[in-house]
C-alpha cells in the first residue's frame, strides 16, 4: 500500500510537466505613457489556453526594459503563477527579404560557377582526346597532303580549345570574386540582423480550456522622453497673446510605437517616491585661509559658488487628465513614433492669454529695449519649464524661456528686443570732475539716458539703473540728480516708469558724488 502511494506521489510532477503547454505569444504595443524621462509601455496579447498549466513566452520585446518593472494582467479565472524573463537574439523581420534575396543570388552565382567548371572540364577532355590521337601514319605511309590537313586541324581545334579554357578560367575568377563579395555582404547582414531582445515568460494556470484569453504586459523603459515647447505669437499690442503648447517626442527605446495611444505625463518616475529626510544641522569652526604673501593677506577665506541651469501643424484636441501629483495630455488619435531618437513634434493645445505689455531696459548693461508681457490667470494651463519661439507682428524674433515654477501670480514672458525703441546711455564728460578737498577726493559723475520712440504708438517703458553702494564708512555716495526715480537705498537701484509718445524722445539724467580718502584707490565706479 505504501509503495502504491509513493508511486502516485512521484508521478504527480511528471503529470504536471506533461500537461504544461509552451506557447510563443506575439504582442502589440497599445498604449504609451511618456514621461519627461522614460516611458511606461503597455502591450496587448491574446492566446488560446489549454486546461492546466501553460508557459507563455512573450517575444520581440526591447532589451532596454527595466526587468523589475514588468507587470502582467489577466482575467480573474486565469491564475498567474510566475513571471520571469531573459534576453534572446531574434532576427529583424524587415531585413529578412534582403537576406533571402542575397541567399538566392549567392546560390545562382555558385550554380554558374559549377557550370563554368563543367565547361572547362569538357574542354580539357577535348584537348586530351586530340592529343592522344595524333598518330598520322596509315597503310601507305605518311602523305604530305595528309600532314598539312592534320596540322591545320590541330592548329584550329587546339587554338579554339585553349582559348575556351582561358575564357573559362577568367569567368571562374570573376564569379569567385562576386561570390566572395556577396558572402561577406550576406554575413554582415546576418550579423546586423541579430537583434538582442527580451523574452517575458509567464506561467499561468486555468481550470478549463479557453479559446482566447487577453493579457496585458506592462514595463518601463528609459530611452524615451518628451520636452515641452511653446510658440508665442503676438499680432499687435492690443490683441491677446496666442500660446501654442507643443511637445517634442523622443523614442530611443529600441522598438517602434506603431498606431499607439499616447499620453504625455508631467511626472518623472526616476525621482522616486520616498520623501526627503531632514538631517541634523551642525555648526563648526574652520581655520581661516592665510596667504604667505604679505602683500596679499586676506583675513578670511571664502568662495562664491555660481550655478548655471540649462534649461503636428495644428493643435490636437487633447484631453488633460489631472492626477494628485501630476497631469497628462491624452492624444486623441493613435500615433506612430519611430525609434530613431529624432524629435517628433506634436501640437497639443492653444491658449489665448491676457497680458499687460510693457517695455523694459537696463541701458547700463545693454542699450536695448525688451518687450515683456505680464500674464495673469496662467496657473490652470499646466505649463512646464520650456523654451518658446517668439513671433511678433508676423516676424520671428528668437527664443525665450517659460518658467511656471515661480511663486507669484504673474507670469513674465520676454517677447524679445524691440528695435522700434532706441536706447542710449552716455557719460557726460563735460560735467564730470575729480577734485581734492583737504584729505578727501571728490569724484563727480554724470550720465544721461536717451530714449527715442520710433513707433507709431505710445510706449510704456520701465527703465532701471543704479547708484553705487558704499562698503566702507570712509566712502560716501550722494545722489545729486536722479530725475524723479524711485530709489532703493538697500540695492541702489533706480527705477523710472515712463510713457514715450510716438515719434518723440525723452532724456533721463543721473548725477552723483563719491568722497573717499585721497590716499586710497577706489574700484567699482
Amino acid at each position: 500500500m505504501k509503495t502504491s502511494i509513493l508511486v502516485v506521489l512521484l508521478s504527480i510532477p511528471a503529470l504536471l510537466f506533461a500537461q504544461e503547454q509552451v506557447v510563443e505569444v506575439s504582442s502589440d504595443i497599445d498604449h504609451v505613457e511618456l514621461y519627461t524621462q522614460g516611458a511606461q509601455i503597455k502591450r496587448i496579447a491574446t492566446s488560446t489556453l489549454e486546461a492546466g498549466i501553460s508557459r507563455l513566452v512573450f517575444t520581440g520585446i526591447t532589451s532596454q526594459l527595466d526587468p523589475t518593472s514588468i507587470r502582467v494582467k489577466a482575467r480573474n479565472e486565469v491564475l498567474i503563477l510566475s513571471v520571469s524573463g531573459n534576453t534572446a537574439i531574434h532576427g529583424n523581420p524587415k531585413k529578412a527579404p534582403i537576406i533571402r534575396m542575397l541567399e538566392d543570388s549567392l546560390a545562382l552565382l555558385r550554380y554558374e560557377l559549377d557550370m563554368e567548371k563543367n565547361t572547362r572540364f569538357v574542354l580539357e577532355q577535348q584537348e586530351s582526346l586530340i592529343l592522344s590521337n595524333k598518330e598520322l601514319k596509315g597503310d601507305k605511309g605518311l602523305v604530305l597532303i595528309d600532314l598539312e590537313d592534320a596540322l591545320l586541324i590541330y592548329q584550329k581545334q587546339l587554338a579554339q580549345i585553349k582559348q575556351g579554357q582561358l575564357d573559362s578560367r577568367i569567368r571562374e575568377q570573376k564569379l569567385q570574386v562576386h561570390i566572395y563579395r556577396m558572402e561577406a555582404q550576406l554575413a554582415e547582414f546576418r550579423k546586423s540582423n541579430q537583434v538582442p531582445t527580451y523574452e517575458v515568460v509567464v506561467t499561468v494556470s486555468v481550470p478549463t480550456a479557453k479559446k482566447m484569453e487577453r493579457f496585458e504586459l506592462e514595463y518601463f523603459v528609459q530611452g524615451a522622453a518628451w520636452v515641452p515647447s511653446y510658440d508665442i505669437r503676438v499680432s499687435d499690442l492690443s490683441s491677446p497673446i496666442q500660446l501654442q503648447y507643443k511637445a517634442d517626442i523622443y523614442n530611443n527605446s529600441g522598438e517602434n510605437w506603431d498606431n499607439v495611444k499616447l499620453s504625455l505625463s508631467s511626472g518623472n518616475p526616476n525621482l522616486g517616491g520616498l520623501p526627503p529626510v531632514l538631517n541634523n544641522q551642525l555648526l563648526y569652526f574652520i581655520e581661516p585661509y592665510r596667504n604667505e604673501d604679505k602683500k596679499q593677506a586676506p583675513s578670511e577665506y571664502y568662495r562664491d559658488y555660481n550655478f548655471e541651469v540649462d534649461v503636428y501643424a495644428n493643435s490636437l484636441d487633447v484631453g488633460v487628465t489631472q492626477k494628485n501629483t501630476s497631469f497628462s495630455f491624452d492624444i486623441p488619435t493613435r500615433i506612430k513614433v519611430v525609434a530613431n531618437n529624432q524629435a517628433q513634434k506634436v501640437a497639443l493645445v492653444d491658449h489665448n492669454l491676457k497680458g499687460i505689455f510693457e517695455h523694459f531696459t537696463v541701458p547700463k548693461l545693454e542699450e536695448e529695449a525688451f518687450l515683456i508681457s505680464k500674464i495673469t490667470g496662467w496657473e490652470d494651463l499646466n505649463l512646464l519649464i520650456g523654451t518658446g519661439n517668439i513671433y511678433f507682428e508676423g516676424t520671428y524674433l528668437g527664443q525665450t524661456s517659460i518658467d511656471p515654477t515661480i511663486t507669484t501670480d504673474t507670469l513674465v514672458i520676454s517677447l524679445g528686443r524691440d528695435k522700434g525703441v532706441v536706447v542710449q546711455r552716455e557719460k557726460l564728460t563735460e560735467f564730470c570732475s575729480s577734485n581734492f578737498t583737504g584729505s578727501k577726493k571728490l569724484e563727480i559723475l554724470v550720465y544721461e539716458i536717451t530714449l527715442r520712440n520710433t513707433k507709431k504708438e505710445d510706449v510704456n517703458i520701465l527703465v532701471e539703473d543704479q547708484l553705487p553702494l558704499s562698503s566702507n564708512k570712509d566712502i560716501s555716495v550722494e545722489a545729486t540728480e536722479i530725475s524723479g526715480a524711485v530709489y532703493d537705498e538697500v540695492t541702489g537701484k533706480l527705477s523710472w516708469q515712463k510713457n514715450i509718445p510716438a515719434g518723440t524722445t525723452i532724456k533721463i539724467r543721473i548725477a552723483y558724488e563719491v568722497k573717499y580718502p585721497k590716499d586710497k584707490i577706489i574700484i567699482g565706479l
